[in-house]
């Protein structure tokens, strides 16, 4: 469902939806630029003519990398459906792949298990330090994808408005940003600039602290039905969630099952900013049909060709992927771009945090045919997951 305002659908469409639009835009503005420079040259003085000339390059490039960011930052925030009207499918029967009384045993699979999302709630406001040394610079299309899976599977669900999530999570990332600029000194971001893990940092921390603020509400149940603002004209549509999500206890497993799947298919798929091409590298799911040992050769093997795709893309610095003697798989991934957030999360007792990697592997083992559960232990450089596998 799209929501908020039309001025983000048009900065969309406008930065990654039409290159001949883009065109006509840089021939105005140089023709515009052109006729400035016949004015100046009309002036004895070349000093000033330079200075200007200058001057008025300098606008006009600080403007489309502004105008680029507030795009990228839109598309981000858009939902799959909101630039294609794809139907919302039945969700347990057919892209959750198992039924409705198995929800409790299955749906947990998919979830960090160190991370309690029991009724009891303890909030702790300290942020932890930030990584000490330097992170690979994101592609922009990881960035935003990574971004997008999450908001579409709060889309998806119906957990809350989404143009009420989208005020809420902007209010927390601008409340939040000097303090978090202060934090990271002599570290420096820009706003809007998603390939500085930095920023990319701040950004996801703000995405999930409001989406779990969604989730504490009333002793975590969030309301059922609510009114949404929907397309240009901000018509309000009257939203009601699947009663089979009623409380925060069913929408975490569904929403880590969610998220896993979204970010898997983008990368597998691609998606508007990649012009629909894949992400190269993607592996195909496990095909199991060996013995023992060529199907633990397989998963190894599948797994690490997965977080290929995320270091090549520049979400983390390298990895490690093993498969110990008791079948516990272990994956370590160094300077994620997330590792501040996630920490950070912890801190305000969050139930549900920004585990991309967690949620993007559990979902490629259960497609192969792999059912796990798994722990992730936060150094102060890397995530180091183990996953117990089910065969």
């Amino acid at each position: 469902m799209f929501t908020l305002t039309s001025r983000c659908v048009f900065d969309v469409l406008c930065a990654f939806g039409s290159a001949s639009s883009l065109n006509r835009t840089n021939r105005r503005s140089r023709r515009r630029g052109r006729r400035e420079m016949l004015d100046i040259c009309n002036d004895d003085d070349a000093t000033t003519t330079t200075q200007t000339q200058t001057q008025t390059q300098t606008r006009y490039n600080t403007k489309q990398c502004k105008n680029r960011r507030e795009a990228l930052m839109a598309l981000a925030f858009l939902s799959s459906s909101s630039l294609f009207s794809s139907p919302f499918s039945v969700f347990l029967s057919s892209s959750y792949a198992f039924g409705e009384e198995e929800i409790g045993k299955e749906g947990d699979l998919f979830r960090p298990q160190n991370i309690d999302i029991s009724d009891e709630f303890k909030e702790i406001s300290q942020w932890g330090d930030p990584p000490v040394f330097l992170r690979k610079t994101l592609e922009i299309a990881l960035a935003v994808a990574l971004l997008r899976s999450s908001y579409d599977a709060i889309d998806e669900l119906n957990i809350c408005a989404m143009d009420e999530f989208q005020i809420k999570s902007w209010k927390t990332r601008q409340l939040s940003y000097e303090a978090y600029k202060s934090l990271i000194y002599p570290l420096a971001m820009e706003q809007g600039d998603l390939k500085n893990p930095l920023y990319f940092d701040h950004i996801s921390f703000s995405q999930y602290s409001t989406l779990n603020a969604i989730l504490n509400r009333n002793n975590g149940k969030p309301d059922m039905e609510f009114e949404e603002k929907l397309g240009f004209e901000g018509e309000v549509k009257r939203v009601k969630r699947d009663e089979k999500f009623a409380t925060r206890k069913e929408l975490i497993p569904a929403f880590s099952y969610l998220v896993g799947r979204n970010i898997f298919n983008f990368l597998k798929n691609g998606f508007e900013l990649t012009e629909d091409k894949p992400f190269d590298g993607v592996p195909e799911f496990i095909n199991l049909d060996g013995s023992q040992e060529e199907n633990s050769v397989k998963i190894v093997d599948g797994v690490k060709a997965l977080l290929q795709v995320f270091l090549n893309y520049g979400f983390c610095k390298e990895f490690q992927v093993s498969l110990q003697d008791d079948g516990k798989l272990i994956v370590t991934v160094v300077g994620p771009a997330m590792l501040w957030s996630i920490g950070a999360l912890e801190n305000e007792g969050a139930r549900v945090v920004n585990d991309y990697v967690g949620y993007t592997t559990s979902y490629f083992l259960f497609e192969s045919g792999v059912k796990s559960k798994r722990r992730y232990a936060k150094t102060d450089s890397s995530m180091v997951y183990t996953f117990d596998l089910f065969v």
